[in-house]
């Protein structure tokens, strides 16, 4: 009985696990965006509450887009962690200073909103129906207690709002948007994967980019 236990709540731990982590909700493409594309070389600036993770998100997709076959700078390369742009450089400086790196384009990907729920989960009771199986009440209550009552927990789940915008660097134009939700990631690794593979193909379906 202890088994068929274990097993029931593995299966349901196995379900939960196959949910959806990572939704596409909206997306928009300017009519003529595929006047402009295919981009070569894309400038990327991540913005998060997590000025970590932003950095590790930036390079990470600088880096996947290099890998394809396109030039990738990421905003890092350019100005310091510890700058603020839209403090530290007017539209023009911007623009100047991204325009000497050579880019035609700028991906931005920025995290929205944060939201947590937390939710009761109540204990489950378990009441076996081996009806004499221990001739005391102690071996019975030993046997099957630690599988009898599992107790109540608290769990939060957090969703991520994500924006990820394309723009024509000589225009300053927006050519595609898409926003998503990302729920309960386990670590910005397994979340980027999901993601950037995402992004990418829909920017080459596109053809913002070629590859």
């Amino acid at each position: 009985m202890k088994y068929k236990l274990l097993y029931v709540l593995l299966f349901a731990a196995t379900l939960s696990a196959c949910g959806p982590s990572q939704k596409i909700t909206t997306s928009w493409i300017n009519p003529e965006a595929h006047n402009k594309g295919p981009y070569k070389s894309i400038f990327v600036i991540v913005m998060s509450p997590n000025q970590g993770n932003s950095f590790d998100v930036e390079d990470r997709m600088a880096k996947y887009i290099t890998s394809r076959g396109n030039k990738a700078v990421p905003s890092t390369d350019v100005f310091p962690p510890k700058l603020s742009i839209s403090e530290n450089f007017t539209r023009e400086q911007l623009a100047e200073a991204i325009k000497r790196t050579g880019c035609d384009a700028v991906f931005i990907i920025a995290v929205l909103d944060i939201k947590s729920v937390e939710t009761y989960n109540p204990g489950t009771a378990y009441y076996p129906m081996n009806y004499g199986m221990y001739g005391s009440y102690y071996g019975y209550y030993n046997h099957y207690y630690p599988q009898v009552y599992s107790p109540g927990y608290y769990s939060t789940d957090k969703t991520y709002y994500i924006e990820s915008n394309f723009y024509d660097m000589a225009s300053d134009e927006l050519l595609w948007s898409i926003q998503s939700e990302a729920n309960n990631p386990s670590s910005v690794e397994s979340w980027f994967n999901e993601y950037s593979y995402q992004l990418i193909n829909e920017l080459k379906n596109e053809g913002l980019i070629s590859k």
